[in-house]
């Protein structure tokens, strides 16, 4: 593999990533935004899908500037970037909660009492891998690992609507979406045994963490420890709720 292939592997990367979930929310908000047919929905959901593709955007575009030798401008976009990470997870704990509030109510569906807590599990997994990369950005080598497993992780949602756009809903979806999004950690994982011969520690902490967590949350579906659970998301609303 060559210097310059190899130098393009991480742009590559973040532009699959960002991709994905552009083509799952092409499906059930992209596209029916532009039809006029999306339902009457609370402001925070649109800020929410606004934020997060914004943020899938500047992915790739971020993933490219070190490559081209553009630091300087790596760095001023850096900035803007946490901004944009904070507001992402407050729209969406918000439109989570909200919805999980609804459900326990009786006024929503079921599926957000339930996927609620693979969904939650996902931003805060999300958020915590996001900052690990910011604090390490005097190590590149984990800030561009951490950011995408950060990254990987954030795009579950969309991941699953590709699924359920190409095979119909069904509760099995969802875990094969999140399992889905850890390919791009694993090619990661390849691309470094290919050209460092070991992969790096901090794929490591990012697929077992992603995995554990994760798929525990999914072992709380169903179980006597879904109500309480969702109770607890259902709080972030209580506090919120009147954002929404």
């Amino acid at each position: 593999m060559t210097p310059q292939r190899r130098s393009l592997f991480y742009p590559l990367l973040a532009l699959a990533i960002s991709a994905t979930a552009f083509l799952g929310f092409a499906f059930t908000y992209l596209g029916p935004l532009m039809t006029g047919s999306y339902a009457p929905v609370s402001w925070a959901v649109h800020a929410h899908g606004i934020i997060f593709l914004t943020w899938c955007a500047l992915l790739p575009v971020q993933a490219s500037l070190p490559t081209a030798g553009a630091i300087p401008v790596h760095k001023a976009l850096g900035i803007a970037s946490p901004v944009l990470v904070l507001a992402m997870t407050f729209t969406g704990l918000l439109t989570i909660s909200a919805r999980v509030q609804a459900a326990l109510l009786g006024e929503g569906s079921d599926f957000w009492k339930a996927f609620s807590i693979p969904i939650t599990a996902g931003l805060v997994l999300f958020l915590g891998f996001y900052i690990a990369a910011l604090l390490n950005r005097s190590r590149p080598d984990w800030h561009k690992r951490f950011m995408i497993v950060a990254a990987a992780t954030v795009i579950a949602a969309g991941m699953w609507r590709v699924i359920v756009a190409a095979f119909g809903f069904a509760d099995w979806a969802m875990p094969a979406a999140v399992g889905a999004t850890k390919l791009f950690i694993v090619a990661g994982m390849i691309h470094d045994l290919i050209t460092r011969r070991s992969i790096h520690p901090a794929y490591w902490v990012g697929l077992i963490t992603t995995l554990v967590v994760e798929f525990g949350s999914f072992a709380i579906v169903g179980s006597a420890a879904e109500g309480p659970v969702a109770s607890t998301i259902a709080l972030f609303a209580v506090a919120f709720g009147w954002l929404y």
